[in-house]
């Protein structure tokens, strides 16, 4: 692989990139809503944490020790 190889390469995934974004901002919210659920759903059925509040929480958790530890 040359350097003008590897600069059609970045350039090949800079398009589909730009492409992708004007598609998300063609969609809907309703469509962009369908997807997420949609993607929640595959998380659920894969066993994965959708649980949002409780990540949250251990998320101001770890920030509050992290503060409480710097002295801040």
């Amino acid at each position: 692989m040359n350097a003008d190889d590897i600069r059609a390469y970045k350039r090949r995934w800079e398009m589909v990139a730009e492409v992708e974004q004007e598609e998300l901002e063609a969609m809907s919210p309703a469509k962009k809503f369908g997807d997420l659920a949609m993607l929640m759903g595959v998380a659920r059925g894969l066993g994965g944490s959708i649980d949002a509040d409780t990540e949250v929480e251990e998320v101001r958790r770890r920030w509050k020790l992290l503060a409480e530890r710097l002295g801040v």
